[in-house]
């Protein structure tokens, strides 16, 4: 009976750390996965020859990433989205030299790098060690 303070603090602060992982975790996989949707779409694109739509597409995506990288800094580490914030810029720059090889690449390595960012931040035994 003496013990039950104690329990009541480690329960309460369990439980605080895991609403907190639960709702980082949810807008990070919501960024993630509004991303990764948009990168496939402006890919597609481009290999259906749709350049111009798929850059004012990527150009959409570029402005909401600057408004995601934001709230995204708080729990994530700064330079994984600096990474990322290179990718788009490289793909950028692919758009306007049309050079669809590298963009190709460029795409897959952001699509990779999303991944990470999301598999890394996941509550798990393996990232905790």
């Amino acid at each position: 009976m003496r013990f039950w303070k104690e329990y009541s603090i480690i329960l309460a602060i369990l439980l605080i750390v895991f609403v907190i992982d639960y709702s980082t975790d949810k807008n990070l996989g919501d960024s993630v996965n509004w991303m990764r949707e948009g990168i496939v779409s402006i890919e597609n694109k481009c290999k259906e020859n749709e350049e111009e739509e798929a850059q004012n597409e990527f150009y959409e995506l570029e402005q909401r990433w600057k408004e995601e990288q934001e709230m995204l800094a708080l729990f994530v580490e700064h330079n994984e989205l600096e990474k990322i914030s290179g990718d788009i810029v490289l793909i950028q720059s692919n758009f306007d030299t049309n050079d669809t090889d590298e963009l190709f690449q460029n795409i897959a390595d952001l699509k990779f790098m999303l991944e990470h960012i999301e598999e890394k931040n996941k509550l798990k035994l393996k990232n905790i060690f």
